[in-house]
């Protein structure tokens, strides 16, 4: 078991080499908007596919550079929160 967790930690999840949280981000975004701009403006695909093509090499790029990049957006979506500070101090403490 304690294999498994140093494998997680050591190697996160990709997608075709790149980092699975900002690679799905890339896709979830660049798919619907390609299909929309081929229905309403009858835009060739094949720019929307070098499009994402290039969105997807610099995330390989981004991904050797920072291989944590996904745990760093997730980290990033929970501390960004609005806290309530018991004390009147300046910026955000994680306190109850």
């Amino acid at each position: 078991m304690r294999e498994e967790i140093l494998k997680a930690v050591a190697q996160p999840p990709k997608i075709l080499w790149a980092p699975m949280v900002p690679s799905l981000i890339n896709l979830g975004i660049q798919f619907p908007m390609m299909f929309m701009a081929m229905g309403v403006a009858d835009i060739n695909p094949l720019f929307f596919i070098a499009c994402i093509l290039i969105a997807h090499i610099s995330l390989i790029i981004a991904g050797i550079r920072e291989p944590h990049l996904s745990t760093m957006m997730q980290a990033y979506g929970q501390t960004y929160k609005k806290t309530t500070n018991l004390y009147s101090v300046k910026g955000n403490k994680f306190e109850p």
